[in-house]
């Protein structure tokens, strides 16, 4: 298996003819967050403000790696925020997402600030949250900044910053605590409308994340492989990840399984709420 960084270098003299101006190039994803896998697919990042459109992206890709690469490029050309260019190099799946960087700019400064903004699209559970843009800059490698844009990017998201903190508690917590003892929720259980429990089920464990995260000044880092990044975490419920997954799967699904979900959904948010309001510095107003 051929090492992220080493792709990365390999790819540098074509990717770099996508760009015009200021640019910056990172691995990122599980390689860059220390989870990747003989699963996982290397991540590239590519910012700037002015791409080449997808069509010449592909074309470049088959130039320069041949047809077995099987380019397939998404996202609007113009205006131009976010789009990928996705393809296969040495046995290995490479998705290569550009962005904006001025959008980036506008999302960090936002995010730094306190901003918690979430975006409802098909390909996240939770929607898009777009304080992850901090978690993403963090952890990535760079790989080429000859401007240094990832270098600014990456002090300024050095520290937590505490408005965000502040806020994501704030938006959080009561999302998880509106459930547990909800009525319309207790007659679900009884009715065992398993379609819905399940669907309050994840809404109120999902909270919880965000809510860890924060509470531990540790940036959401995605939906993928949480269990492995939240038992890393120092101040959270006694086996949060464990009883988190569990959670998700009531016993059974008569009402007996379906009420025993619901007061482990009940205790797990009542513990989040005490440490939430009992962690020095925690802040937590709801």
């Amino acid at each position: 298996m051929t090492r992220p960084e080493e792709i990365a270098a390999s790819l540098l003299p074509m990717l770099r003819t996508w760009v015009a101006g200021e640019y910056g190039i990172a691995i990122g994803g599980s390689y860059a967050k220390g989870s990747g896998d003989s699963l996982s697919d290397v991540d590239i990042y590519l910012f700037a403000n002015e791409v080449l459109p997808a069509a010449r992206r592909d074309e470049a890709v088959v130039a320069e790696l041949g047809v077995e690469a099987r380019p397939e490029s998404w996202g609007a050309d113009d205006p131009f925020v976010q789009g990928g260019t996705d393809f296969w190099h040495v046995g290995q799946r490479v998705e290569c997402w550009l962005r904006s960087t001025r959008e980036v700019d506008r999302t960090l400064r936002a995010c730094v600030g306190g901003e918690v903004g979430r975006e409802y699209v098909v390909w996240t559970v939770m929607g898009f949250l777009s304080y992850t843009a901090l978690a993403d800059v963090h952890s990535m490698m760079v790989v080429d900044d000859p401007h240094g844009v990832l270098a600014r990017w990456k002090a300024a998201v050095a520290t937590y910053p505490e408005a965000l903190r502040q806020n994501i508690l704030d938006r959080f917590m009561p999302e998880a605590a509106f459930w547990p003892e909800n009525f319309h929720y207790r007659t679900a259980v009884q009715r065992g409308d398993v379609i819905y429990t399940s669907a309050i089920v994840q809404q109120v464990l999902q909270a919880l994340i965000q809510v860890v995260f924060a509470l531990n000044r540790s940036y959401f880092p995605g939906e993928k492989r949480l269990a492995h990044a939240m038992e890393k975490l120092s101040v959270q419920p006694s086996g949060f990840a464990r009883r988190v997954q569990e959670l998700l799967m009531p016993p059974s699904v008569d009402v007996a399984g379906l009420e025993t979900q619901r007061r482990g959904v009940a205790d797990l948010v009542a513990e989040m709420r005490a440490l939430a309001f009992d962690t020095p510095g925690s802040g937590a107003s709801g």
